[in-house]
């Protein structure tokens, strides 16, 4: 009997102390996805800060082209659009690099969890999250994308109205 209850404690022992290994393992997994998580948030808001710097810029251009009416553009206003539009290919550029960061962590989670199914598993959890993190930033992507041709379809428009407007003038005085 006793001999019974001491193999029954020693596997207790043995099963304690390989649960315990696997929750250090499931631990030091949780702090590098929180480790990611945060460098992803951190990502994230710089763009949110680019893309609120890209609106104060945008916006002051856009009430002068409404307020210039049909007038001439200055240089001033073609170095502001030429600006702009180095902005916003530098912040399509960094959204790409980011989505493809992010890809690229979400198909290392996957792979680590592709055995462990288990939705109450926090690495899975946590894997769906970061997927749905990277639908918005595709989301963004695209939007930015759509940004991009506006800009470059305003500045089209620029010079379009420009050369009319120098062809209107040496008219006028020919």
């Amino acid at each position: 009997m006793f001999l019974q209850q001491a193999q029954q404690v020693n596997a207790w022992d043995t099963l304690l102390i390989d649960n315990g290994d696997k929750i250090l393992q499931l631990n030091t997994e949780v702090e590098r996805v929180k480790a990611d998580q945060q460098r992803l948030e951190n990502e994230l808001d710089f763009v949110l800060a680019q893309q609120e710097e890209l609106d104060a810029i945008l916006n002051p251009l856009e009430n002068a082209v409404k307020s210039q009416g049909r007038s001439t553009l200055t240089q001033h206003a073609d170095q502001e659009r030429e600006r702009t539009y180095r902005l916003a290919e530098n912040i399509d550029s960094q959204l790409k690099r980011m989505a493809q960061d992010l890809k690229d962590i979400i198909d290392h989670l996957n792979t680590t969890n592709a055995t462990s199914q288990d939705s109450n598993n926090p690495i899975h959890q946590i894997a769906k999250i970061l997927n749905l993190h990277m639908e918005s930033l595709q989301w963004i992507d695209q939007n930015a994308a759509v940004m991009q041709r506006k800009v470059e379809e305003v500045a089209r428009l620029c010079e379009t109205r420009r050369r009319e407007q120098e062809r209107s003038f040496r008219l006028a005085f020919e």
